[in-house]
């Protein structure tokens, strides 16, 4: 029964190792809303999503769904080591869906991991991406 109990707590503890830490938080935030924010391990899916489809999907790890202020957020994930993306948006009329204008750019707040930016639709997976060994700080800013 000893020998059983070490073997599954060196099992569990392998496990422990292999999951990472990351730290976001975005400042900047100049409108109350629902912050919708999504850490994607997929680049189809990341490259793919609109903003129009709040909660879990394929793809994504981890994400959070809250009531913000204009105060900075600050949130901590433990997810698997790897490389991802996170992105966020302010939905400021709690309708569910990142609203743009006539020709398709965004009213709301957001933003992605390491302030990647585009002239046209979100930036690259590899632009905005990061890799996570076992603890990463993402400082972000609308």
């Amino acid at each position: 029964m000893m020998k059983l109990l070490c073997i599954l707590s060196i099992i569990l503890c392998s496990f422990q190792l292999r999951a990472a830490t990351v730290e976001v938080e975005i400042s900047g935030i100049t409108q109350e809303g629902i912050l919708h924010l999504a850490i994607y391990s997929s680049k189809e899916v990341f490259e793919s999503d609109m903003g129009d489809r709040p909660g879990p999907q394929p793809g994504i790890v981890a994400g959070s769904i809250k009531n913000v202020g204009t105060e900075v957020y600050e949130e901590t994930f433990e997810i698997p080591a790897g490389t991802y993306v996170i992105g966020y948006y302010i939905d400021a009329n709690e309708n569910e869906k990142l609203d743009t204008n006539f020709i398709g750019i965004p009213k709301e707040e957001y933003g992605f991991s390491n302030n990647a930016r585009s002239t046209f639709g979100p930036p690259s997976f590899e632009s905005a991406s990061f890799t996570l060994d076992s603890y990463h700080k993402l400082l972000m800013e609308l």
